[in-house]
């Protein structure tokens, strides 16, 4: 392959790699926000004044073991499995270009080798 390829790559798999930096800090920053926003799963209160009952039960029971349970699974496992991917896509794209790095080098170290034949 031609030394432009291998640049062309080279700056792809740099904008990807930056890319998926700033995906990550904007997914950052809504997880923080998401954090922020866990109280309000179980608002308002109900109290006998705005509503009782079964079925005010069956909700209080479905808010607190259902949607609670869930919205606890997002904030600490479903966020840390996506930034664990993130991470090792980011090492992966880090690997690449390194390898591209060495091949521009290498290419270009074969032909200052081929002009100075010359």
């Amino acid at each position: 392959m031609s030394l432009g390829y291998y640049y062309s790559l080279l700056a792809k798999k740099q904008s990807d790699l930056q890319r998926l930096l700033a995906c990550e800090g904007e997914l950052q920053g809504k997880q923080q926000e998401f954090n922020h926003y866990r109280h309000t799963v179980t608002k308002p209160d109900l109290s006998p004044f705005t509503w009782q009952g079964k079925l005010a039960d069956e909700f209080e029971d479905i808010r607190f073991e259902q949607m609670l349970t869930s919205y606890t699974d997002i904030e600490s496992n479903q966020f840390q499995d996506v930034f664990s991917a993130i991470s090792r896509k980011l090492q992966q794209i880090q690997q690449e270009i390194d390898s591209i790095k060495q091949t521009i080098a290498s290419l270009e170290a074969q032909l200052a080798a081929e002009r100075s034949k010359k």
